[in-house]
């Protein structure tokens, strides 16, 4: 299995940006044994080969390498008796790409049920293949059918099926704004007050809960401008940036699903994601429904035209005739174009949305679930991860090594100001 090429970049990046590597940990009420947990990792492996290869980097082109040790390798089944500790030491236990399978699955003891922690490498999936694998993974374990078909290929082309020659017009567009983004975003306002920063070696998370209330709160006034909850967090974004900085447009990163433009719903353990940069006119950040209201107008350019596939088809079209040894050697020159110079001005946040039906085969055994990651270095900003479940909106904060604690602490404030949750 050849890698594609967002793997190769994403592979390239490891040694700078960190592993990105995804984890859930989800409180169950029910315990499962070994072998139960085997063969609902080799299930999904079967369904998603990827999840069974490790990453071999050649010359003409890097492949995903099958693992020839047993499944066991992958499961690791614990009666900790720290469980908080043992928690957070497998969370931060890194999975070796070029010898170990992207998945691991660790059962630990729980005084009433267990706890699962499902850890999977960004480099075989995005967010919205890591929601798919932990999907599939849970259909498999309680012997039920995932809510979509399952698709293998992992290729950029199988998630754009929808695209037609007619539309390369707004192709060509949206592929000419993604060339002059970076220098628009370059001229934009650069931060001058930073995140306390204290040398530590170790990343930081924390959650921010937003109840059922307040976010109906914040949907109501927001909708009545015409945004959603994502322009809203990214609105949300935009007022802490420019509460940083003094003038000129404020940046604000954020992901994009490809898999939108498939032809049908399917679940899918691949990067086809796209990285996208709303620049908010300082002069439209107000409130909170006001500014979302700026955002709105500009996701949806972004959203109703092809920015999303313009990111990955511009690159795919210089990268994909070239060795992957020499994209390798290129990557690196990209890198302060697409993560350096937007996050010395802005905030990063990727909004997994609901998540309640990736988690329905759990049913009421689920007591508790937390996402934690992706876990990334390399940068001066903690990034946010939004997802929703059983109604609330929960938002990761996650700090990089070398932030201290105080950045997540300012951060957290600044977004309960920026969504107005004091008055709620």
């Amino acid at each position: 299995m050849f890698a594609e090429l967002a793997d190769v970049g994403l592979f390239q990046s490891m040694a700078r940006y960190g592993d990105m590597a995804i984890h859930g940990v989800l409180d169950l009420r029910r315990s499962f044994s070994r072998a139960e947990l085997e063969a609902a990792v080799a299930a999904t492996i079967a369904d998603f080969p990827v999840l069974g290869r490790c990453y071999e980097p050649r010359f003409w082109r890097d492949r995903w390498r099958p693992v020839r040790g047993p499944i066991s390798e992958a499961v690791h089944v614990l009666e900790p008796s720290d469980l908080e500790a043992e928690t957070e030491a497998w969370v931060r236990r890194p999975i070796d790409t070029t010898r170990e399978r992207p998945i691991r699955i660790v059962r630990l003891r729980r005084p009433e049920g267990s706890r699962l922690v499902l850890s999977i490498l960004h480099l075989a999936v995005d967010g919205g293949g890591a929601a798919a694998v932990g999907h599939v993974f849970a259909s498999h374990l309680y012997g039920v059918s995932p809510s979509a078909p399952v698709d293998a290929r992992r290729s950029v082309g199988s998630a754009l099926e929808r695209l037609r020659w007619w539309h390369l017009p707004v192709l060509a567009r949206d592929l000419a704004e993604s060339t002059a983004q970076p220098a628009r975003v370059y001229l934009a306002a650069r931060r001058q007050r930073h995140f306390p920063a204290d040398g530590s070696h170790q990343t930081r998370w924390r959650w921010l809960t937003i109840s059922r209330d307040q976010l109906e709160q914040i949907k109501t006034r927001c909708r009545a401008r015409g945004a959603s909850v994502n322009d809203a967090l990214i609105a949300a974004l935009a007022r802490v940036g420019a509460a940083r900085s003094t003038r000129g447009p404020v940046p604000v990163i954020y992901t994009m699903d490809l898999r939108r433009y498939a032809r049908s719903a399917r679940l899918t353990a691949a990067n086809t994601s796209a990285i996208l940069t709303a620049l908010v006119p300082r002069r439209a950040i107000g409130d909170l429904a006001t500014t979302a209201a700026a955002v709105a107008k500009i996701t949806a350019r972004q959203r109703h035209g092809l920015a999303g596939p313009a990111f990955i088809l511009g690159p795919l079209a210089v990268g994909a005739p070239a060795p992957h040894a020499l994209v390798r050697r290129i990557t690196p020159w990209i890198f302060p174009f697409v993560v350096d110079i937007p996050l010395r001005r802005g905030l990063l946040v990727t909004n997994v949305g609901r998540i309640d039906e990736g988690l329905a085969a759990f049913g009421d055994d689920l007591e508790r679930l937390r996402v934690i990651g992706p876990n990334i270095a390399g940068v001066e900003v903690p990034a946010i991860i939004a997802y929703g479940f059983r109604g609330e909106l929960i938002l990761e904060l996650f700090a990089p090594p070398g932030l201290a604690e105080a950045a997540l602490d300012e951060l957290e404030q600044e977004l309960r100001e920026a969504l107005e949750l004091q008055a709620s």
